[in-house]
């Protein structure tokens, strides 16, 4: 996060509470969970600790709404159709045996007048259907679209849903604050438990009065999620965008059997020529990078029998080669040597088209604050293309040099048509000698 640039660690509370770059996630405060005439209440356990954690939440609410900071509202349904078996058994043990949280219900609405505010900019309401709001919803995408670096998590119930999200928050690299206050469980020990864990492993827990003395501190202002700052925050030019203080650069399968005359694909009459032709202006562009400082990533394809599902032998129109191609630990699997990996620079292993899917590309990219992937490698149509539009959706800014992606020699018209969908709608999609200029240009201009 730019915010946090050259800070030291631990971060001060005020660092992270700053109202610029904080959210307030607000989870389950539902009549089903917090009222006793809801599920639970019918079910004789204890709510005492629900008016005071309410109120508390109440007050962290409107702290938030004056001075303009975000707040996400999470809701949870758990109608038949989204119930697996799984899920079942877990929420059978409790007694759960009457529906909880059905849509269109009262147990479902929120408690006691709380609830988002729907003329508000700065609030959005989400549903979930699992214990953590990071699974199948859109908070993630909520959260880096308006630079969110800290979430503070309150609600129901605390060893449950509340610690649940807070742990997938920390995992995705945003700073977890857990006001005690504001959260509650039907346990006390339980309760008490969570934030012990909590303060002990992945965030802080203040009370909500400590957060709110140093919220008094500011005023309303500027904020990460108001248009105008996205505005400004906009990269408008090729030395901005792939800046080598914020870029990684990342080779996608230039691996022996993708690219070497002995290589797999060559071996079955596969013309690799464009991809053997690419390698030099990688290699060029590969050298700039590592002296300009720039994060180097390179992900490998592993195609092995183990990682290969029916649906994926079976998409594939030559069955063999998604069994056979780039074997876990063979020297077809390796980069050829012209781009072979330093000591320091990390390589992602993945088993499909896009490096995003399953793999810990995003965990080096947030945790090293990138914001742009300059994209090279093979095949154009298929991983690079999948990586490039997965790491757009991301909200990544990204780069395509032309002459340093390649296809087989069979795809040539799919190669130029995906560089084209890439630059109108996923990329920029430059020369080499541009991004090479761009490099030179930041470099001189950082002295």
């Amino acid at each position: 996060m730019r915010e946090i640039e050259g800070a030291r660690f631990p971060l001060p509370l005020r660092k992270k509470l700053d109202p610029a770059h904080t959210a307030l996630v607000v989870i389950d405060l539902q009549n089903d969970f917090c009222h006793r005439d809801g599920v639970f209440g019918r079910l004789g356990v204890s709510l005492e600790t629900m008016p005071r954690m309410l109120k508390s939440v109440g007050n962290l609410v409107a702290e938030a709404r004056r001075l303009d900071i975000m707040i996400v509202w999470v809701r949870a349904t758990y109608d038949p159709v989204v119930r697996s078996p799984a899920l079942e058994d877990t929420l059978s043990r409790p007694g759960l045996t009457a529906d909880v949280c059905l849509e269109r219900t009262w147990g479902a609405e929120w408690v006691d007048g709380l609830g988002p505010d729907p003329e508000a900019g700065n609030e959005v309401c989400l549903t979930k259907h699992r214990f953590s709001a990071f699974w199948d919803t859109a908070i993630d995408l909520f959260l880096r679209s308006n630079r969110i670096s800290t979430v503070l998590v309150t609600g129901v119930v605390t060893s449950g849903c509340v610690e649940s999200t807070a742990r997938d928050a920390f995992f995705r690299n945003y700073f977890v604050v857990m006001p005690s206050d504001t959260a509650a469980s039907y346990s006390q020990e339980r309760h008490e438990a969570s934030l012990r864990k909590m303060a002990h492993s992945m965030g802080e827990v203040p009370t909500s009065e400590q957060v709110m003395s140093i919220w008094r501190e500011f005023e309303p202002g500027p904020r990460n999620w108001h248009l105008q700052s996205k505005r400004a925050s906009i990269k408008r030019d090729l030395e901005e965008v792939a800046d080598p203080r914020h870029t990684a650069f990342v080779i996608v399968d230039m691996q022996n059997d993708f690219c070497h005359p002995d290589g797999g694909m060559a071996q079955r009459d596969a013309d690799i020529s464009a991809n053997s032709r690419a390698i030099p202006t990688v290699r060029e562009l590969l050298d700039r990078a590592r002296r300009a400082g720039i994060l180097v990533i390179h992900v490998h394809g592993n195609y092995g029998p183990l990682s290969a599902s029916s649906v994926w032998i079976g998409g594939d129109t030559e069955a063999s080669v998604a069994l056979e191609i780039c074997q876990p630990g063979t020297w077809g699997a390796q980069s050829v040597a012209e781009l072979a990996p330093s000591p320091a620079e990390p390589i992602v292993i993945k088993h499909r088209y896009s490096a995003f899917v399953d793999t810990r590309l995003e965990t080096l990219l947030r945790s090293n604050g990138i914001e742009t992937l300059v994209v090279t490698g093979t095949a154009t149509t298929a991983c690079v293309e999948s990586t490039v539009r997965d790491a757009m959706m991301r909200d990544y800014e990204v780069v395509v040099p032309r002459e340093a992606v390649a296809a087989r020699g069979s795809m040539k018209h799919l190669h130029e048509a995906s560089l084209e969908a890439m630059d109108l709608y996923f990329a920029r999609v430059v020369s080499g000698e541009q991004l090479a200029a761009a490099w030179s240009a930041c470099q001189s201009a950082a002295g």
